[in-house]
């Protein structure tokens, strides 16, 4: 399928050349050499663009990253989300909660069995009103869920659930880096 968009691409460039060619001897006086040219151009960038979207295996075009699958196929992985995650309340599905309620936080496509769970209050200075460490030895089926008992609090109103990924070196080191991702929730 991409030798089709290749060969087009290859033939609409020749004609773009001669119509590039047309529009200088014609000095851009000619309309008709200028609208036949940015035709040409035109039909090049879609052409281009069906190429660059056009995936290995066909069907709808993905997002690919930089590393090819194989040496020999130089076809690339569709790049897939990390560490998403959604926090729910124990016991309906809402986000609001009060003091000993279990806050349900699941990870989908977790990069590492180590995070930190951080809640903020919706303030100018954001105070931190609770904070846990969580490590899991591996995942159920892509997924981490942890559990976590929100802490008397004498704060009501909006908060923001944060989480950071520890990532655990070969060497023993630890670096946290905070998901961009924040959950909001209301205390009762």
């Amino acid at each position: 399928m991409k030798i089709r968009f290749i060969v087009v691409y290859i033939l609409a460039g020749v004609v773009f050349a001669a119509a590039s060619l047309w529009v200088f001897l014609s000095k851009g006086k000619s309309a008709r050499a200028l609208h036949f040219k940015y035709k040409m151009g035109g039909i090049m960038l879609t052409a281009w663009s069906l190429i660059s979207a056009a995936s290995c295996t066909g069907g709808i075009p993905q997002v690919t990253c930089y590393e090819p699958v194989s040496p020999e196929v130089m076809c690339y992985d569709p790049v897939m989300p990390m560490d998403e995650f959604k926090v729910t309340v124990k016991g309906y599905e809402g986000t609001r909660l009060k003091p000993g309620d279990i806050l349900v936080i699941t990870i989908t496509a977790p990069s590492s069995t180590k995070y930190v769970c951080r809640i903020n209050a919706d303030t100018a200075d954001s105070p931190l009103i609770q904070t846990a460490d969580f490590s899991a030895p591996d995942t159920q089926n892509g997924e981490l869920v942890f559990e976590m008992q929100l802490a008397d609090t004498k704060y009501k109103g909006g908060a923001s659930v944060s989480l950071s990924v520890i990532d655990i070196f070969p060497n023993g080191e630890e670096k946290e880096k905070e998901l961009p991702a924040k959950a909001l929730i209301t205390i009762i």
